[in-house]
């Protein structure tokens, strides 16, 4: 039994998902978990990548398992399972908080303003000091990445309903960066015959909030017994 297990946006590749790989491992999974190019160094390396690579460095480590495979996705994470959902004979998915819509509206300016507002954050010392003393994840971004994750949000709509794998959706319902809409949709568009949409108190990051063990050990029961099936 193997599962692929995709971060999100900016965030740490292992750090980030919490205690939900280790757990899979201890139920019998075998997990791989790529850092996304761009990840796990430095903001600064997100300059230069485009959405192409993220998908690429997705589909080679979804390939290099043996089947039966499952693929679990969180944020941008879970655009990418979709996507190699729709691509592949994919035992099951699992997608937390899919980020195919933003919160903030002002995020869709990206393509236009980050010639003249090269940071989506402040790069200040103290603030970016406070940022990262909260969340693993990048304390800042360059606005051209975001560019290249709206891209990816645009292009998964058309690929979605040709997802045949079971599915699981995770909402979180106080998530500040993903509108509960953007969720249902996401579980909408799915063309899966098999497919539960479930919501957690969580924040966006799901895998490190309160809630992250729960969250864990359910993703966990529902792929072994989508997996034993398969």
């Amino acid at each position: 039994m193997n599962v692929l297990v995709l971060h999100g946006f900016t965030s740490h590749p292992i750090r980030t998902m919490g205690p939900l790989p280790n757990l899979l491992r201890g139920a019998g999974f075998n997990v791989a978990q790529p850092t996304l190019p761009g990840h796990g160094t430095r903001p600064e390396d997100l300059r230069h990548v485009r959405w192409q690579d993220w998908l690429q460095t997705a589909r080679e480590a979804y390939l290099a398992l043996p089947e039966p495979r499952a693929v679990v996705g969180l944020s941008m994470g879970g655009l990418l399972a979709g996507w190699l959902a729709a691509e592949h004979e994919t035992a099951a998915l699992v997608a937390l908080a899919p980020a195919l819509g933003f919160k903030n509206r002002l995020a869709y300016l990206a393509p236009l303003l980050h010639p003249f507002k090269p940071w989506a954050y402040s790069t200040d010392p103290a603030q970016v000091a406070a940022r990262q003393a909260k969340s693993p994840n990048y304390p800042n971004f360059p606005t051209v990445a975001l560019t290249q994750l709206i891209a990816l949000q645009r292009q998964l709509p058309r690929l979605l309903p040709r997802v045949r794998a079971s599915a699981l959706v995770l909402e979180a319902a106080q998530d500040d960066t993903v509108p509960e809409a953007a969720v249902q949709r996401y579980f909408s568009l799915l063309g899966s015959p098999h497919k539960e949409y479930r919501s957690y108190p969580s924040q966006h990051d799901m895998l490190l909030d309160p809630l992250a063990e729960q969250v864990s050990q359910d993703i966990a029961v529902w792929l072994k017994e989508r997996l034993a099936s398969a």
